[in-house]
């Protein structure tokens, strides 16, 4: 059954064989027989449903019937079914349209995604809803009966920030003046609250020393529009090359009249907005999180924004929710069409339905057909030669549930919790079952407003431009904009992954929230969320590694650290010989890196462990070298072993346990 679904935090076609949309009028119909089949063909409530609209799914059979009797026509007498004509009559009809309009390009692995099959029903909102479900259940060839689920959404208060400049600017080298502000990419432990903690981030800073984004990857925000013409956000818009704005035309052909920056598939134009009336600016924030524009001297940095060169990703608006209006889940399902099919790789949601709604991954199968389909096929397509599919991330919830919300919770997609500028987890996020990983989404209840995440909004949301949010719609670009950083950077190193491969890294780059839990003075966090925050909280710099292929060691801010490195060097054998280098660390790391990381005591290595204390945070590379075969290297005069060597990362923060591995 679907819930109300909320926020966390179309011109037809008619092309030859293919039918677009299709009117019906009362003199048109020929009679014929309905055939009489069960009705569990229904596979939703009508709880919550839009009125006037039901979506339907044909079999093949059928779908190709009905494409036949219509091709090239505007009215039909038939549709090719006898009894679907007598059904639509018998509803009051007034149009059916192909639910993802016709591309011409993706038509083919459009339709062997089975996606063609999916039809829209309009009929006089008058009409006994249940009734009309029932009268196209009966049909034998018709193999779902789906109701519009209305797509509601609650959107956070917005607290408007005074963007200013920091003499702090010229020591991190981002000249973003409110990047200072961004405790949740860069936490010194200052400025927030008194109880914010250090190091809880997503370290993002140390990440830019590899990559800051790149281009090519285009994320699609699944939300309310994004404001395409913000100072911040302007410059890393998608562009459709193909199509010439507001000439009411579909230029490119790929069956969208005026989508140069992305579509607003809630509207009857197509043309996207930001500001209408009961509009949060929740699109446009969480745009600014993964890509606004970085070292532009203005307002705020995003993740993968670039470094002021035009080498950000770039953010497509694929609009969900409008103003008051609300999205369904006809609109939903082409959302991520669009998306795919206009070179999207990564799927931004931060929405998803009342938590506890649905308890199964069958469940949420089941009831949610047009828009499973949908993302299967936003899955399905490879958009870039980084990635041979593409990823969808999903806000958990803001419901304090122990279960992850659908459709976050759903076990191919990606579900994000939401953790303070302390790192503990937000009173309001969901935990626990189906929730894969956490991120920095704000806690103004007990933070303050400025415990919130900075970032973008529309100027008519907020005069400056700019304002806290918080939610696990904030954490949610958190992770979207890690994922597109670890792209652009495999792009960088010319690597390529599966769908599976890159999100496994993704989640695995991150940091133990139980072991920060285990250190605050309140045990209930330690008591409820244990274990329950997914695989921990993200990590860019540990993305960055795990792309590279570096392993990454954790040593403890101010404290003698002893890391034993021969889990590094492989366990299938024991003639494996750590060389005992004490007499020349600049062949460990490097005299800047030293200097870096505060370094007083090593590096050295002795037994098989590295020796070092190190006073400040930051990561630097180490040059381990061993000797496999032997416990000394061969030379012409007697026999060893051949050396070799291994990089390692190493990550000096707050609060970070030593067990010297991944986190």
């Amino acid at each position: 059954m679907f819930s109300v679904i909320k926020r966390f935090g179309l011109t037809a076609l008619v092309t030859s064989m293919v039918v677009g949309c299709v009117s019906f009028n009362e003199q048109d119909i020929a009679v014929g027989e309905v055939e009489n089949t069960s009705s569990t063909k229904i596979i939703n409530s009508s709880r919550s449903a839009e009125a006037g609209s039901l979506l339907i799914k044909f079999n093949e059979n059928a779908a190709i019937a009905f494409e036949r009797a219509n091709a090239g026509a505007e009215m039909i007498s038939r549709s090719g079914i006898e009894p679907l004509t007598v059904a639509l009559h018998k509803i009051g009809a007034t149009t059916i349209e192909r639910l993802f309009p016709v591309n011409p390009t993706h038509e083919a692995r459009t339709r062997k995604a089975g996606l063609h099959r999916w039809y829209v029903v309009r009929f006089d909102s008058n009409e006994q809803l249940e009734e009309a479900a029932k009268t196209l259940a009966e049909i034998q060839d018709v193999d779902i009966v789906q109701y519009n689920s209305i797509l509601s959404h609650q959107p956070s208060a917005v607290a408007p920030a005074d963007i200013k400049a920091t003499t702090r600017l010229a020591v991190d080298n981002v000249n973003d003046p409110g990047f200072v502000d961004q405790w949740h990419y860069y936490n010194t432990g200052e400025g927030v609250h008194t109880k914010q903690v250090a190091g809880a981030d997503v370290n993002v800073k140390e990440a830019w020393k590899y990559t800051t984004g790149d281009p090519s990857i285009i994320v699609a925000v699944i939300d309310e529009g994004v404001d395409y013409t913000h100072e911040d956000l302007k410059a890393n818009m998608w562009v459709n090359k193909g199509e010439v704005p507001n000439n009411d035309k579909d230029d490119d052909g790929n069956g969208y009249v005026d989508d140069v920056y992305g579509y607003n598939h809630q509207s009857t134009d197509g043309k996207i907005t930001w500001a209408e009336k009961g509009d949060s600016g929740h699109g446009t924030h969480v745009a600014g999180t993964i890509a606004a524009v970085n070292n532009n001297h203005m307002g705020v940095c995003g993740i993968a924004g670039g470094d002021g060169s035009g080498n950000g990703v770039k953010i497509m608006s694929s609009q969900l929710f409008s103003g008051k209006s609300k999205g369904t889940a006809e609109v939903s399902a082409r959302a991520f069409k669009y998306a795919a099919d206009n070179g999207a790789v990564i799927a931004q949601c931060s929405w998803g339905y009342d938590g506890g709604t649905m308890k199964s991954d069958k469940e949420f199968k089941l009831s949610a057909g047009a828009e499973y389909d949908g993302i299967l096929y936003f899955q399905s397509v490879k958009n870039s030669d980084v990635i041979d599919g593409g990823l969808v991330i999903f806000a958990a919830g803001n419901d304090s549930l122990y279960m992850s919300g659908y459709p976050a919770a759903y076990r191919d997609f990606i579900s994000v919790a939401s953790t303070a500028c302390n790192g503990m987890p937000a009173y309001y996020t969901n935990y626990g079952p189906g929730t894969n990983i956490s991120a920095p989404g704000g806690d103004q209840k007990n933070h303050g407003e400025r415990g919130g995440v900075l970032s973008t909004l529309p100027n008519k949301i907020a005069r400056s431009g700019y304002g806290y949010m918080q939610g696990t719609s904030m954490a949610c670009p958190h992770v979207s904009g890690v994922a597109a950083l670890g792209l652009s950077y495999a792009k960088k190193l010319g690597k390529k992954f599966t769908l599976e491969e890159f999100t496994a890294m993704l989640l695995l780059s991150t940091n133990n929230i139980d072991n920060t839990m285990a250190n605050y003075e309140n045990e209930l966090y330690s008591t409820v969320y244990t274990g329950k925050m997914g695989s921990g909280s993200i990590d860019a710099l540990r993305m960055i590694m795990n792309v590279e292929g570096t392993p990454c060691v954790n040593i403890p801010k101010g404290q003698l650290a002893m890391i034993d490195l021969r889990p590094y060097f492989g366990d299938g054998t024991l003639d494996v010989t750590i060389v005992n280098n004490t007499t020349d660390s600049s062949t460990i790391i490097s005299d800047e890196d030293k200097e870096r990381l505060g370094i007083t005591n090593g590096p050295r290595i002795n037994n098989g462990k590295l020796i070092i204390t190190c006073e400040k945070s930051g990561h630097a590379i180490i040059n381990v070298s061993c000797v496999v075969g032997g416990k000394s290297a061969g030379s012409d005069d007697s026999m060893g072993g051949r050396v070799t060597s291994k990089r390692l990362a190493i990550i000096v923060r707050d609060g970070h346990a030593t067990n010297g591995g991944w986190m």
